[in-house]
């Protein structure tokens, strides 16, 4: 009986008509019309559901990473889309299918049919290699990660599959879900930003209230390297927020570097104060009542001549200051409880 049922199912999933790719991640929703849409990969009601239903694997990890020299000074890139099993194990090194182990993803995915205008410039921006081989790391990413996705198997889709939808609908439902968990917005939102030396729980506290769920957050001697966001599917295509099995590497203060690269625009990314200043001279904003006179205060924007100066953005109230960082001010703030004091005109201190 097992077994008639699962070529009937299958017989059901060739007949499916391939679904379009929205935001909302359908491009992993799996053919098989038998499929239940309410139950999540890595649930006691997923046990022994069909790998086209929810991934075999388990979770899906979405790994952000921020490495000098890639993508936007204000985004973090893509390292890559990892199913590993509800314990955190990983797939095979070489991949889960031989058949479908690729070194042309560029071509294969400039010569798809459905794939839009800009995609390619969007992978090269947001995807980069820090090798400099973009084809090479996709290849590899795909190879490694792409092809152990259970749900995006050509048997999964029938005989609608074209060629290379599977790898299609890999990289574009990366680029979606990187997009909608935006990293930098949600760690800028809660005052945390490039140039300064936040407190990890902060960082974790933060992401935590944006998703709900914490992140694994990872430090290569300290210094921020990496974001894993946990992720639980099921067949609807539907990508549900998990707690990560680990908090990561970082440990209290760590780096979080300024990143070379152009700022680009962003509306979901919190606007800055104000009541900004654009030089580093010592005339004072408002300052309150009890405070030392004399002293500037608010946020300080442009270019810097003293390296090391601190300035309060609001004395004695704002937990955030700005920091003279190699000839640019940054915004930086105390950690969690404390606020900015003014000492002298370019050092502060946090109590």
């Amino acid at each position: 009986m097992k077994f008639l049922t699962i070529a009937a199912s299958l017989a059901i999933a060739t007949l499916s008509a391939v679904s379009a790719l929205p935001v909302n991640m359908s491009a992993f929703k799996p053919r098989a019309l038998t499929c239940p849409t309410d139950v999540l990969s890595c649930t006691s009601a997923s046990n022994g559901l069909d790998g086209c239903c929810v991934p075999t694997m388990g979770l899906i990890l979405l790994v952000q990473q921020w490495y000098n020299g890639l993508g936007p000074a204000n985004e973090f890139t893509i390292h890559g889309l990892w199913p590993d099993t509800c314990s955190g194990g990983q797939g095979p090194a070489n991949g889960c299918d031989a058949a479908r182990v690729y070194s042309d993803i560029d071509t294969r995915l400039r010569n798809y049919p459905a794939t839009p205008a800009g995609f390619m410039d969007d992978l090269n921006t947001y995807w980069g290699s820090y090798k400099g081989d973009n084809n090479a790391f996709w290849s590899h990413e795909w190879s490694k990660h792409g092809t152990c996705v259970s749900t995006l198997a050509p048997t999964c889709a029938g005989s609608s599959y074209v060629q290379d939808q599977d790898v299609f609908n890999y990289f574009k439902t990366t680029l979606a879900l990187r997009k909608q968990y935006n990293l930098y917005s949600v760690l800028s939102g809660a005052g945390i930003n490039p140039g300064s030396t936040p407190d990890s729980d902060d960082m974790h506290a933060a992401i935590k209230a944006a998703y709900g769920v914490d992140a694994q957050i990872n430090c290569a001697s300290g210094v921020l390297s990496e974001i894993w966001l946990f992720f639980k599917v099921n067949a609807a295509g539907t990508y549900v927020p998990a707690e990560a099995l680990t908090q990561g590497s970082c440990n209290g203060n760590i780096s979080y570097p300024v990143k070379s690269g152009t700022t680009i625009p962003s509306s979901s990314i919190k606007p800055s104060s104000t009541t900004t200043r654009t030089s580093s001279t010592s005339t004072p904003t408002s300052v309150p009542t009890g405070t030392p006179t004399g002293l500037p205060e608010g946020r300080q924007t442009g270019s810097c001549s003293t390296n090391g100066a601190t300035v309060c953005v609001k004395n004695g109230v704002s937990n955030q200051y700005s920091k003279c960082n190699s000839g640019t001010w940054i915004l930086n703030q105390c950690k969690t409880g404390l606020v900015c004091h003014s000492d002298t005109v370019t050092s502060t201190h946090c109590a």
